[in-house]
């Protein structure tokens, strides 16, 4: 009797020794980096971009019709103007408020997408499921309801 564990441990014992570890969990896919919140912020940044440089190109223009402007009037008194010296200022001063509104639009832009993209993090798996737990709260002076949660 005594040869029969002896016997089951010279089988066993190869088959123990050459098993191999258990095989290590596989690692989660890596998160993509255009994330919705980052492609948002990226095209709020781009329209704001687009607004500064409409600004830029509307405020050289305002520029050379208030220049042009200085062929049409006085130089003594530049409110005296001929017809085209009045169209010619109208213009410049047209272009000059679409300038100013399209550069502070163009700015609040950037810094609106730059925000976005600073306020959204990089999605992350979480250890832990989410949990939420209700609970009855009465005491001498309280009555109500405990909602506790981890997210």
């Amino acid at each position: 009797m005594r040869s029969l564990p002896f016997f089951l441990v010279t089988l066993l014992l190869p088959a123990i020794a050459w098993a191999e570890p258990p095989a290590a969990p596989p690692e989660p896919p890596p998160t993509p980096f255009w994330t919705g919140p980052r492609i948002a912020a990226s095209f709020v940044v781009g329209a704001g971009i687009g607004g500064i440089v409409a600004g830029a190109v509307y405020a050289a223009r305002s520029d050379e019709a208030n220049a042009a402007t200085k062929q049409h009037c006085l130089t003594s008194d530049p409110d005296k103007c001929d017809a085209e010296g009045y169209a010619l200022r109208d213009k410049a001063t047209v272009d000059g408020r679409i300038a100013t509104t399209a550069l502070g639009v163009g700015a609040a832009g950037v810094f609106l997408g730059l925000v976005l993209a600073w306020i959204n993090p990089e999605p992350h798996s979480s250890p832990t499921q989410p949990q939420v737990s209700i609970a009855p709260l009465l005491s001498g002076e309280q009555r109500g309801i405990v909602v506790l949660g981890r997210f």
